[in-house]
Formats: C-alpha cells, structure tokens, sequence
C-alpha cells in the first residue's frame, strides 16, 4: 500500500500484511508498544476499521505514526489506534506536518484526531490544531530505586514498604495469569461500569499476552489480582489491571513488582497512564507514585472542509458544545 510523492519527501501506507516492513520503519526511531506491529494486529482483531502505518522519509528525516481509517457512511476519517501511538521521529521533521496534511487530502480523509505520544517528540504546533489533552504520569527508570520510592506520596510509600512479603509472592509470566486474566478483566469492567472503549476480543487480549512486549504480575492461586504492562526498549505502558473485589486492594504492589522488573529489562520509561477524567481517585493513585505530569498533545484537523461541514449539518452537530471531535461522531 504504497503511495510516494514527488521529489525527496517519500510518503506511503503500510499494511498489517507486511509485519517484516512494519517493523523494520519503526526499529528506525524509538517507539513504544502502540507503534509495534504486534500490538497493533492484535488490536485489529477487536475493531472493524483498518490499522495502518503512515511512513514518513525526507533525507535523515524520518517518522511513522499507526492510524485507524475509520468509515462513516461513504466517508472516511482517521484517528490514533487505542493506547498510546502517535507520531514517532528521527531528525527534525520540519517538512512532516505539511507533508502530511497533503497526503491526507489526496487520500480523500475528512478530518483527523491524533493522540500523540507524551514521551516522543515531534514538530507539530498550535497552527497544525494541537492541543493538550488529558494528564498522564510517567516514570524515569534510569533513576536509582531509592530515588523512585521516595518520590512517591507518603501513602504509596508505607504501602508498598509493609507489601514485602506480598513481593515476595508476585508471580511474573506465568501460564495460570494467562489464562486468568481474560476473565478478570471482563469481571472488572462490568464492576467500574466501564465504557465500550475497553472491551477487546479474547484474540485480542491472547495476543497481547503472547507478544515479546508483554509483562504480566499477578499474586494469589488462584490469581486474585493481574496487571499487564506491554513494553520496548524504550517505553513501558500500564495496560491492563484487573481483579476480583478483594484483589484490587493488590494494584499498587503490583505496579511497584512492574516497576522494579522493567527497571532490571532496561525500560527508559514507564508511563502509568491518567484517570478516567481529570482529578478522578484514579487519576489521584497515579499520580502519587511521584512521577512526572505530562500532558497527551492532540493533533485535531479538517482535511476535507466542504465535506466536513456537511457531515456536521447531516448529525445537526452545529448544535452542540460539547467540543468532542469530529463533531458528527458525537452521539451524545
């Protein structure tokens, strides 16, 4: 699915039926588990719109960025895969928004909402239609142990040093959390009440589990508590923490036995994630694991404006200020 343009800027799509090129894009810059082709084909089988790699290359330029093309009726819009994708980089990438922009007309895409990465660089700015979005927490885990333990909230701290012989008891990678955490996780979302967003299939979630990016924590026999983080060289992402009522009171040593096992792999950075909704109790868990405050940039463009303003006329969304986007996909 190759489409270059013009001149020395070289611009195409990548498939999910060419894992050997996908990965080789990638391995050229740093990248998190969102950007992977493992993750990302073991996403598809929990969405009916197609996962792709945008690739990027101007000289020592270069950038990628997975991207979900989304149908709406004849139309097609795009936006970030679930979790944490975005644009990764090498070089300066002055030329990419342009070039992308471009490319996203000529492809005939209404408009674009992409979550970019927090711990990634990249050259997009306020004209583009960048905006912060939610709060994220994020670790450095080149930092000493020591220095990571006491730079947690008091609370955290005294939890996690009376958890010792819990510790000790942590399973990592075994065959029972395989098993175990699929039902887990489907008893925990109808517990919090969660959205649809967080459902994935049982392929899905095997896959994930089996990937060479996957670290998976549990305590109690049968498991009572299992956390997933998925990871590269560079990026740990908090991905999946679920439970039984009595387990989830587990979470916080679980993601301390995390933190310590990335640590010992060589993870640079471990991103908690952020709350359902800002300043939610979550959201408060998260952040008092001391770990630096860092906002998701949000890229919002229109590529098709005629278009877009008649899909917006079509869902009577001129009506609404609830500033979700696209505005037609506001079903509220």
């Amino acid at each position: 699915m190759a489409h270059p343009q013009a001149g020395a800027v070289s611009v195409r799509l990548l498939s999910l039926a060419n894992p050997e090129e996908w990965a080789a894009t990638i391995s050229r810059m740093p990248h998190g588990p969102g950007h992977t082709h493992w993750y990302n084909a073991a996403l598809s089988a929990s969405t009916d719109d197609q996962i792709v790699l945008f690739d990027y290359g101007d000289g020592e330029n270069r950038a990628a960025c997975p991207l979900l093309l989304r149908r709406y009726g004849d139309s097609v819009d795009i936006a970030t895969p679930y979790g944490f994708g975005g644009f990764t980089t090498q070089g300066r990438c002055d030329g990419l928004p342009d070039a992308f922009r471009r490319f996203a007309s000529a492809q005939g895409w209404i408009c674009g909402y992409l979550a970019l990465n927090p711990l990634l660089p990249h050259p997009f700015a306020a004209a583009d239609g960048l905006e912060r979005g939610s709060t994220i927490y994020a670790l450095d885990l080149s930092l000493d142990e020591d220095l990571l333990l006491a730079s947690m909230h008091p609370t955290h701290r005294r939890e996690v040093r009376k958890s010792l012989v819990l510790l000790e008891s942590v399973v990592t990678d075994g065959d029972s959390l395989r098993r175990a955490l699929p039902s887990l996780y489907v008893d925990t979302l109808a517990r919090v009440g969660a959205s649809e967003t967080y459902r994935f299939s049982r392929t899905t979630l095997n896959a994930w589990l089996s990937s060479p990016g996957s670290l998976l924590l549990g305590v109690g026999e049968p498991p009572q508590a299992v956390v997933l983080c998925l990871y590269t060289s560079e990026i740990a992402d908090f991905f999946i923490s679920a439970g039984t009522t009595q387990g989830r009171s587990h979470t916080r040593t679980l993601l301390w036995a995390a933190l310590r096992e990335l640590k010992r792999r060589g993870v640079r950075f471990f991103n908690l994630g952020g709350g359902a909704r800002s300043g939610d109790d979550l959201d408060a868990f998260k952040r008092r694991f001391g770990g630096r405050s860092v906002g998701v940039p949000v890229l919002k463009q229109v590529y098709m404006h005629e278009r877009f303003a008649a899909l917006c006329r079509e869902a009577r969304a001129e009506d609404r200020s609830s500033g979700y986007f696209p505005p037609y996909r506001d079903s509220r």
